[in-house]
């Protein structure tokens, strides 16, 4: 069989990595969109470099738009075949891909009236079109088959699969794929995004048994992190006192919709219920980080112990009083005329778009205010030159001083250090491993780890590249 790596090779998003079988069947594990390079976003996207007709098999393994983005198109462009996953992996896929549907269409838009300013049918042909409808959305839910973890599947006589929690966020799988031919039996895993451990809300990542080949994501290699999980509430309540009460200031928080926003939430109501809590207002605001929340929810046999302990308790694992949900945009803009100190949580969790920027723009000039980073931001993006500690940043092509104090936590980090991500590759050797590919994260950073595996080999594919398994 083959192996090839089309997307996360040597970079982070666009997650794609196509094994053909001897006996024909094509499996695609995850199929996202590369945000790699802004400025050719369609041109990286629009195509594929296999033939999506000849795909069989899809598997997804966990609904960030980085791993499920280009699935919609793919079908678009062709696939009828089977896409698997887990049930809160469907359901937060629906709406992270209507989302990022909207998205694409705002920026159609914004690029349209840019150029209709122009000499008329002046650069017409520069503004794309969304590389899939709603339409693309629906079918791909139609052609869903939910599995559950720990449930062996039976794909053909050649093929089985099972999905292994892989923490994360809600419904995030690992999955192993068992290849039967030429009188041999070979286990290939693959982690698709693993967690932090101890993470808020998500059980840690299980490993993967008796494997020949492991496909991991590498996303904090050479990196440890700073902040144990475990101290995710008092480092919260330190930010509260320090900007809200004795700095009489706001904490602005970017997360990410769905996994970071849940796991804060969690962890104010936690310190609510201990009488912890300042009393102060609570505010989040992101439309698909409620919908997400609603779905964790309901959705506690996935959870860990620790959540499914404090709903038993208390009935609910994010409502509490000083919370208040904002629903539309008014209420959004409400919140920079709001003079009394308060948290304000919002997407995304780079500080790129959505409507955390605005909430940035409003705080990043008072003295008094925070705006704690919680989380990996990418190299370009307007959290990581927020972290770079620059005097001024340019934000809606405007520079804003920067006065408010800029901190970071990786308590809410979702994914595994340099440290653990070894220790997961060891306990995923029980003798057979051959061979680590490793995928998802910065080429540096990828050798780093690659160098500290010293029990197989270590391969850091480029994209293109096919192995021989």
């Amino acid at each position: 069989m083959k192996l090839t790596f089309w997307g996360a090779a040597r970079q982070v998003t666009g997650s794609k990595h196509l094994l053909e079988l001897e006996d024909g069947t094509t499996v695609l594990i995850d199929c996202g969109l590369d945000y790699e390079d802004k400025k050719n976003f369609e041109i990286n996207n629009a195509r594929f470099p296999f033939d999506p007709e000849k795909i069989d098999l899809l598997i997804l393994t966990h609904a960030h738009i980085d791993h499920s983005g280009n699935i919609p198109n793919l079908i678009k462009q062709g696939f009828d075949g089977l896409i698997m996953c887990t049930p809160p992996t469907l359901e937060l896929s629906d709406f992270l891909l209507h989302d990022s549907l909207n998205i694409q269409r705002m920026e159609i838009a914004r690029m349209r009236k840019k150029f209709s300013k122009r000499k008329k049918g002046q650069y017409r042909d520069s503004v794309p079109s969304p590389l899939y409808s709603a339409k693309h959305i629906m079918d791909m839910i139609d052609q869903v088959e939910t599995v559950d973890f720990g449930v062996r599947y039976e794909y053909n006589e050649h093929l089985s699969l099972q999905f292994y929690t892989a923490g994360h966020i809600l419904g995030a799988a690992s999955v192993v794929l068992e290849v039967r031919e030429n009188g041999e039996t070979k286990r290939i895993g693959f982690t698709g995004d693993l967690g932090n451990k101890n993470s808020k809300l998500v059980p840690d990542p299980m490993p993967m048994p008796k494997l020949n080949y492991l496909v991991s994501e590498s996303t904090y290699g050479g990196r440890k992190h700073e902040q144990h999980s475990k101290k995710a509430e008092e480092i919260m309540l330190r930010e509260i006192q320090e900007t809200c009460v004795e700095n009489g200031g706001k904490l602005v928080v970017p997360a990410f919709s769905v996994g970071r926003t849940q796991a804060i939430l969690f962890t104010l109501h936690q310190l609510y219920r201990e009488g912890k809590l300042p009393n102060i207002k609570i505010f989040t605001d992101s439309p698909l980080a409620i919908k997400s929340t609603r779905v964790y929810q309901h959705s506690l046999p996935y959870l860990n112990d620790e959540a499914k302990a404090f709903h038993a308790k208390h009935g609910s694992l994010f409502d509490f009083d000083n919370l208040y949900v904002i629903q539309d945009e008014k209420e959004s803009e409400v919140l920079s005329e709001i003079p009394e100190p308060c948290v304000i949580i919002s997407a995304a969790g780079m500080v790129e778009g959505g409507r955390i920027q605005m909430h940035v723009k409003n705080n990043i000039g008072g003295e008094n205010n925070t705006v704690l980073i919680a989380g990996f931001c990418a190299e370009g993006t307007l959290g990581h030159r927020l972290m770079q500690g620059q005097d001024f940043v340019e934000i809606n092509h405007k520079p804003r001083a920067v006065r408010a104090a800029v901190r970071k936590t990786d308590a809410f980090s979702a994914h595994p250090d340099h440290d653990q991500l070894l220790d997961y590759f060891k306990a995923c050797d029980e003798g057979h491993l051959d061979s680590i590919f490793l995928v998802h994260g910065d080429p540096l950073q990828m050798e780093i780890l690659a160098r500290d595996v010293r029990h197989c080999t270590v391969h850091t594919p480029n994209a293109g590249d096919s192995f021989s398994l």
